[in-house]
């Protein structure tokens, strides 16, 4: 079944906390899909972006789905990095973000957004990607 650690994996695919990691500066010349980089060239990343690529994440990779991440083949996501830019935190981030959300979760099961999710106002950063405030109802059955 779906788990909370599923949730977790699908909302960081979905919505990187991290949008473009800085500058890389190519030490050759590279050819990515046609398109020719040359050396020395600045080449940002785009994590959100990659967590959207149908090509990696299948023909609904603009669709939020916790199921998603349990599929067998499943693409991993690049929203915490990669390779020697991958991020130390990630383990404890990720479990952070599970337990939390299964307490909160446990202890609200009514929550929800109080606004629409047009609503929300985005924090505008080069490199954060975050809402500046996320205002919720706890429903009728907390005690």
């Amino acid at each position: 079944g779906v788990g909370w650690a599923d949730v977790v994996e699908e909302t960081l695919r979905w919505d990187a906390p991290v949008s473009y990691f800085p500058f890389r500066y190519p030490v050759r010349d590279l050819t990515v899909d046609g398109t020719v980089i040359p050396k020395g060239t600045p080449v940002l990343a785009g994590y959100s972006a990659a967590g959207r690529d149908p090509s990696v994440h299948g023909p609904d990779a603009d669709r939020f789905d916790v199921t998603r991440p349990g599929r067998s083949g499943a693409a991993r996501h690049l929203s915490l990095g990669h390779g020697a830019h991958y991020c130390l935190g990630a383990p404890l981030a990720r479990m952070e973000a599970t337990i939390a959300l299964e307490r909160l979760f446990t202890r609200f099961p009514d929550l929800d957004l109080a606004v629409t999710e047009a609503e929300l106002s985005r924090h505008s950063s080069f490199v954060g990607n975050s809402v500046r405030a996320l205002p919720v109802r706890l429903g009728t059955s907390h005690g």
